[in-house]
C-alpha cells in the first residue's frame, strides 16, 4: 500500500541529486567557493591543502657566538628548504624572533641549558598535541673547576604533533655533550637516556630525533652502534648506506636524523648544505608508511560479545580521537549513550574539530542533552546536534561516522549495524569502513538532508 506513492517521490529526487553532483564538481574545479562552516565534502577537498607524503626534517647546529648577520643568514638557509620540522642546536642566546618565521611555531623551555635545543614545526601542516623538555645528561664539572659552563648538562626538547590528515608523530631535538675530560664515556648513557624518552613517545606514534650527537658515525670506535640499536633508533645513514659530512672539522659525521621505529618510515633522500656555521645543515626527506600512514583500512570489523564487546564502538571512538584540528566529523546514531563515546566527542570539540551529530531518540538521552548545551542545535554552525525521528525515511544506517580527515585518511566512512549504545556490546555488531570519496559523499548528502540543511 505504501510502495506506489514512494516511487514518484524517488523520481522527483533525481534532479536534486544531479544538481548536487554539479555542485560538487563546481567546488572541485574552483567554480564555486562554499563558506567554511564545518562542511567537508570529499569531492570538494582541495588537494593542495593536503599534507604532503614527504616530511622534511632539517637538523641545524648554528654555531654559538656567531655574529647576528651570519646567524640570520644560516636561519634563512634553513627555511629556504621549506621544512616540516627543524631541530636546532646551540640556540640558547638567540631570541625566538630570529628562529621562527611566519607559518612556523617553536617549543623550548627557557634557560641556558634547556633553551639550547628548540624544535620548530610548520603550522600549515602540523598541529601541536603535546610538548616537553627532558633531561639527557647531568654530569657536573668537578669541584673547584674555574669554568662556569656545565659541559655535561644536556636536555632534549620534544613536541608531539598531528598532521592535517590526522597522522600523529613526535620530533625530538637534542645535543649531546662531547667526550672530553670529566665527560669521558658520556655518549652511551646519553643514548640510553634518550631511548627512555623515545619509548615514551612511541606510544603515540612514530618518532624522529635530530641532533648533534658529538660522536662520529664513520669511526667504529667512536659511534656506539649497539647501544643506538638497543634503544630502537636507526640513523638515516644506515638506511641510505651513506654517511654525510656534517662537521666542517675533518668532515666528521656528527649530526644525525634518527627514526623510531624505522619500519614506520621510508627515507626518500638526505643531503647537506654548507652555511656559515661550523656544521652543515643536514636535511632528510622521509614519509610515513604502513599503519603509521593510515590508521583505518577498508573492510569489515565484527565485535565479539565475549572477548571484544566494544570493538565497533572503539572504531568510532578512534575516528573521533584521530581527527585533527579543523577536520569535520559527522556522526549519526539512532541512540547515543556511553561515557567513552561522549568523552571522545568532548575531546574532539575541545581541540578544534567540527562535530555534527544526528540522533533519532524519542526522548533525548542525558548525553544528547549535555551535547546540545555544548554544541548547540543550529545546523548552520560548525558544530551541532540535531534530532531526526524519520530515520528510516532518510535511509540512514543504525550508526555511521564521516570524517573529512582522521588517522591519515581523508573521506573516512564507517557504518555500523547497531546504534552507539552499551547494549550493542552484548550482541553481534558489524562495522564497515570505506575510504573512497564516492561512498563518503553518498552518506554525506543523506546526513545533511536528514539534518534539514541545504547544501
Amino acid at each position: 500500500m505504501t510502495a506506489s506513492p514512494r516511487a514518484p517521490e524517488r523520481r522527483r529526487r533525481r534532479p536534486a541529486t544531479a544538481a548536487l553532483v554539479v555542485l560538487l564538481a563546481g567546488v572541485l574545479f574552483g567554480t564555486l567557493a562554499p563558506a567554511d562552516t564545518g562542511v567537508r565534502l570529499a569531492a570538494a577537498t582541495d588537494e593542495s591543502t593536503a599534507a604532503t607524503p614527504t616530511i622534511r626534517i632539517v637538523q641545524a647546529n648554528i654555531k654559538s657566538g656567531m655574529g647576528e648577520a651570519k646567524t640570520k643568514a644560516d636561519i634563512r638557509a634553513v627555511f629556504r628548504q621549506k621544512p616540516d620540522f627543524v631541530t636546532y642546536n646551540e640556540m640558547t642566546y638567540r631570541p625566538d624572533s630570529w628562529l621562527v618565521p611566519p607559518g612556523y611555531a617553536m617549543h623550548r623551555t627557557a634557560g641556558p641549558y634547556t633553551g639550547e635545543t628548540p624544535v620548530v614545526w610548520n603550522t600549515a601542516r602540523w598541529n601541536m598535541v603535546d610538548q616537553g623538555t627532558f633531561l639527557i645528561s647531568n654530569r657536573m664539572r668537578p669541584a673547584g673547576s674555574k669554568k662556569r659552563f656545565e659541559l655535561g648538562l644536556r636536555y632534549a626538547n620534544w613536541v608531539t604533533v598531528q598532521s592535517t590528515t590526522g597522522q600523529t608523530m613526535s620530533v625530538i631535538s637534542t645535543h649531546f655533550a662531547p667526550e672530553y675530560g670529566y665527560t669521558e664515556g658520556i655518549t652511551a648513557p646519553s643514548f640510553r637516556r634518550l631511548g627512555v624518552l623515545v619509548q615514551e613517545l612511541r606510544a603515540r606514534g612514530p618518532v624522529v630525533v635530530g641532533g648533534d650527537m658529538n660522536t662520529n658515525y664513520k669511526n667504529a670506535a667512536d659511534y656506539p652502534r649497539n647501544t643506538v640499536a638497543s634503544v630502537g633508533l636507526t640513523p638515516t645513514y644506515d638506511v641510505a648506506g651513506q654517511a654525510l659530512p656534517t662537521g666542517m672539522y675533518r668532515n666528521a659525521t656528527i649530526d644525525y636524523v634518527f627514526m623510531a621505529p624505522v619500519t614506520s618510515f621510508t627515507l626518500q633522500r638526505q643531503f647537506v648544505t654548507t652555511v656559515n656555521s661550523d656544521h652543515r645543515l643536514l636535511t632528510a626527506d622521509v614519509a610515513l608508511v604502513g599503519g603509521s600512514a593510515s590508521a583505518f583500512v577498508p573492510g569489515t570489523k565484527t565485535n565479539d560479545p565475549a572477548t571484544r564487546p566494544g570493538a565497533v564502538t572503539n572504531l568510532f571512538i578512534a575516528a573521533l580521537n584521530k581527527a585533527p584540528k579543523g577536520a569535520a566529523v559527522h556522526l549519526m546514531t539512532r541512540q547515543l549513550r556511553g561515557g567513552n563515546i561522549q568523552r571522545a566527542i568532548f575531546r574532539a570539540k575541545s581541540r578544534g574539530v567540527h562535530v555534527q551529530i544526528l540522533t533519532a531518540s524519542r526522548r533525548p538521552t542525558w548525553i544528547e542533552r549535555r551535547l546540545a548545551r555544548m554544541l548547540g542545535t543550529n545546523v548552520y554552525k560548525r558544530s551541532w546536534i540535531r534530532h531526526q525521528p524519520r530515520w528510516t525515511a532518510h535511509r540512514l544506517p543504525a550508526a555511521s561516522v564521516l570524517a573529512s580527515a582522521s588517522g591519515g585518511t581523508r573521506a573516512l566512512r564507517i557504518d555500523a549495524t547497531r546504534a552507539l549504545i552499551p547494549e550493542s556490546h552484548r550482541v553481534l555488531t558489524r562495522a564497515r569502513t570505506t575510504t573512497d570519496r564516492t561512498s563518503y559523499d553518498l552518506m554525506f548528502v543523506r546526513f545533511f538532508r536528514a539534518a534539514g540543511r541545504k547544501l
